[in-house]
Order: structure tokens, then sequence, then C-alpha cells
């Protein structure tokens, strides 16, 4: 990851001061429409988005610094579509090459440390015992997208290392009800608690996401956290 950015730190030096292309050769529009395979995704979803580079007024050089985090992604056996999606929103919204290669990267950091609180966890052989989830993308983008969220790590690792976190796919629904929650300004201690009051419940998913929105929907009305709290699980059950 050091070596990434600092490939992409040299390359948007270049890009800001007018220079000459960072690496030893310039690369140009033929030669990235040649590795269009390289990335894991539809060679005519990357050719769309070197099309779409193109009419941005891009160069060949700012499209392959896009796709750098995508190809890192890939190398880390991490979900590279994810970091891709991100890197198609920024261009379809007309944001700046700057800030898409950031909000590319943030994706990518978010990927690396959900694999590896995923390993950890594997390493403790507490909640996801044995390793069974191991190399499971699905569960890897969604603990990527609660960090993205603004979720702090040590949240995250409170609810996955419990010994009832054993079904990735009721995991995943919690950890989309998380996000949620932290998106809507919820306390992350408290999100905490509703992930972990889901999982001891054993709750599916249309059970959690009746659980959130009876939470924004109190919200919204103004109401704090802990004068409706004790009514959610009789408004869920």
């Amino acid at each position: 990851m050091t070596l990434y950015r600092i490939f992409i730190a040299s390359l948007l030096l270049c890009h800001a001061v007018g220079a000459e292309p960072c690496g030893e050769t310039s690369c140009n529009w033929k030669m990235l429409e040649g590795q269009k395979h390289q990335f894991g995704l539809s060679e005519d979803r990357v050719g769309a988005m070197l099309e779409q580079c193109r009419k941005s007024g891009l160069s060949a050089d700012e499209a392959d610094a896009l796709l750098a985090p995508v190809c890192a992604a890939r190398e880390e056996a991490l979900p590279a579509e994810a970091v891709f999606c991100k890197i198609e929103e920024g261009l379809a919204k007309k944001v700046s090459v700057d800030r898409v290669l950031v909000a590319a990267e943030l994706r990518l950091d978010c990927l690396c440390s959900a694999k590896q609180l995923l390993a950890s966890q594997k390493k403790k052989g507490e909640g996801f015992a044995g390793g069974r989830y191991d190399g499971n993308q699905r569960l890897v983008l969604r603990v990527a997208m609660a960090l993205e969220s603004g979720l702090p790590k040590e949240v995250l690792q409170e609810v996955l290392f419990r010994k009832d976190a054993c079904r990735p796919g009721r995991v995943g629904h919690v950890l989309e009800a998380g996000e949620t929650l932290q998106l809507a300004g919820l306390d992350p201690k408290q999100t905490q608690q509703i992930m972990i009051d889901c999982l001891e419940r054993n709750l599916n998913r249309m059970e959690i996401l009746r659980a959130v929105d009876y939470i924004l929907t109190e919200q919204n009305k103004g109401r704090d956290f802990k004068s409706f709290y004790p009514d959610l699980w009789v408004q869920s059950d």
C-alpha cells in the first residue's frame, strides 16, 4: 500500500506541474485498450470506462492512474469491482481525477483493512471459527463498506468476533444495518448495540430492516436513542 500511495502521489504531482508522465514510458489509449482483460472485469465495461475518460478530456496517463487501484485490488485478491464502481461513479458525476483517485484509494484501503480484520479473526479462532469464510469477497466488501461509512474498527471487532456471528449471510445483513445507521448519524456505540442485538436475536434480513426503519423513524422525530430503545424490539418482534 505504501508503494501504491507513492505511485499515485508522484503521478498526481506530474499532472499538477504539467511534467511528463512519471513512469518509464508514457501509456496511450491503444495500450490501455490492449490491457482491458487484466482487471478481472468485463472488457466491454472497462472499454466504456476508457471511452468516458476520453469524452471527459482525460489523458491516457490519467486513465491509467485511475485503473491502478483496481489492479492493486485484484493483486490482493480483493473485490476489484468495488473499486472500479467508485471510479465509474466519479466519472459519471464529472468529479476531478484527483478526487476520484482519493475515493478509489479510500475504497481500496477499506477493503485491505476488512481483509486484515477477518484474517485476525481467523487467527484468534473466534467468530468465524476455522476460517470457513476465508476468501469470502462478499463479506470482505460488507466489512469494507461499514468501515468506509465511518464505523470504527473496534466496533466491528466487537461484532465480528462474537461466537454468534457464525453465518456470513446474516452477518452481512447486520453489517449493512450498521452502515446505514452510521450514515444516519447514530452514535457508533449505539450502532454496535443494535448490531449485537440483531445477532443475539438471530434476526433475518426483513426483521433487521424493520428494526432499522423504526430507529430511523424515531430519530427523525427528534427522539433520543435511550427514549425509544426499550420499545425497539417490541416493535420488531
